[in-house]
Formats: structure tokens, C-alpha cells, sequence
């Protein structure tokens, strides 16, 4: 189940699960290490299991990138300094699914290059919201767990990178492709260097289209002190 009505004090809530279960055939950036499990304990031996795994640090859909991860100035700061204020926000969601950017890879239509002109027609949404999701369509290649392509992950453009950095309020940008920037470029992770960037969710194709422009996001991270990056709770909350 990926949606599901709640009930939180007086007020109803439509959620979205904006996560996908970490499997050990995860599929990961062409090069990256998998994700691996050992047996510490085995039950028949002592009577209960315990696994140990070994994820590396951006392995998971979604997984929040650290300070530290591209930025050399800032190799004082892993994910531990995104902190309840990152946790909890309101957000709206920019869907580029419809526009004439999109290409087809097994059956599946996306988005490579966010542009600033996809984003400055939601200006006023960025000047009122505490967070952003960027839809490319992306979504569904990491549901159906497909390979990646590196020259094929969507990506914010400088200067798009540079008009979501203009605003203060933003503190995390969300989007549903392993990256924000293209292979072997650090442009869009350094100018967001101040934000929380969550990367791989999925379902985002289930927020209902009417409800894009204002609900609230949960984006909380496993707050391991110097990792470069960390798996995210992310919900949205739908009233």
C-alpha cells in the first residue's frame, strides 16, 4: 500500500509513501557498491538472527546527500546537521511530465534536464513553501528497479540549481532521479549546499494532481554522524 487515509488529531490526511524497500538486488549507480548482507547470528546456532548490512551511503530510495558529499569546504558537516527542521515542512510538487522535454526508455517517459524555465513559472510557490519535489517522470524507472544510465539521470541545469539556492525559505529539494547533477559535474549539489537534496523517491505520480501546489513532506534522514549521505523517511501529507 503507497497511499492511505490517516487521521491526526481533528484533521484527515491522505499519505504517500514516498519510499521504496531496500532489496539486495538494488539496482545502483553504474559502479557502486550493492548492498550486501552478512549473518552476525543464526538463529538454529543461538536461538535468534541478526543481520548486518552494508549499504555503503547512497544506496536507498530516497537517500538525502550530506554537506560533506560534494562540497570540500564542508567535510565538517554529514547528514547529522539535518536536523527536525528539515523533518517536517510544507511543500508542492513541479511535474515535468507533460511538457515536450521528455523522452522514452523501456516504455517509460522522463525528463533529463530541469531548466530554469520549468521552474520560474512557480516562482511564488518558491517564495512561500519550505520545500520543493521535482518530478521527472523518473519515478517509475526506480519502481520497476531498471538499470541506470548515467547520461540518462535527470538533473538540474546551473542555473536552475542557482534560482532553487536564491531561496532561504527552501530547505530541502526533493526529486525522483539518483542525482541532481550530470555525471561528473558537482554544480547543482554545491549551489544547494544549504539544503537538504533527497533524492530517488518514488510514487511521486500518486500526490493527486490537484493537490500538487500545497501539502506537507516528511523528509527525515538517519542522522549518521559523518556520512556522506543516509536513507530518508519521506512521507507526503495530504489534507
Amino acid at each position: 500500500m503507497i497511499v492511505k487515509k490517516i487521521k491526526l488529531g481533528s484533521c484527515y490526511f491522505l499519505v504517500v509513501d514516498l519510499m521504496k524497500p531496500l532489496s539486495l538486488d538494488q539496482e545502483v549507480y553504474p559502479g557502486d557498491p550493492k548492498p550486501k548482507r552478512e549473518v552476525f547470528t543464526d538463529i538454529e546456532q543461538t536461538g535468534w538472527h541478526h543481520y548486518i548490512h552494508r549499504l555503503a551511503d547512497h544506496h536507498f530510495q530516497p537517500h538525502g546527500d550530506a554537506p560533506n558529499h560534494q562540497n570540500p569546504d564542508m567535510q565538517d558537516k554529514g547528514i547529522e546537521v539535518f536536523g527536525l527542521e528539515y523533518s517536517f515542512n510544507s511543500a508542492f510538487m513541479i511535474d515535468l511530465t507533460a511538457t515536450g522535454q521528455v523522452i522514452n526508455r523501456n516504455g517509460i517517459s522522463f525528463v533529463v534536464e530541469i531548466t530554469l524555465e520549468n521552474l520560474l513559472p512557480y516562482k511564488e510557490h518558491f517564495s512561500e513553501k519550505e520545500a520543493v519535489l521535482l518530478r521527472t517522470g523518473y519515478d517509475r524507472h526506480l519502481e520497476k528497479n531498471f538499470p541506470h544510465d548515467p547520461e540518462l539521470l535527470p538533473y538540474l541545469t546551473a542555473d536552475a540549481a542557482a534560482f532553487v539556492a536564491s531561496f532561504k525559505n527552501i530547505k530541502v529539494v526533493g526529486t525522483d532521479s539518483m542525482t541532481v547533477d550530470p555525471d561528473g559535474v558537482h554544480t547543482a549539489h554545491q549551489l544547494l549546499k544549504e539544503k537538504l537534496i533527497v533524492e530517488s523517491l518514488v510514487h511521486l505520480h500518486a500526490i493527486p494532481r490537484e493537490k500538487r501546489d500545497g501539502f506537507y513532506l516528511q523528509t527525515t534522514p538517519v542522522r549518521i554522524v559523518g556520512a556522506t549521505g543516509a536513507p530518508v523517511t519521506a512521507y507526503a501529507f495530504i489534507e
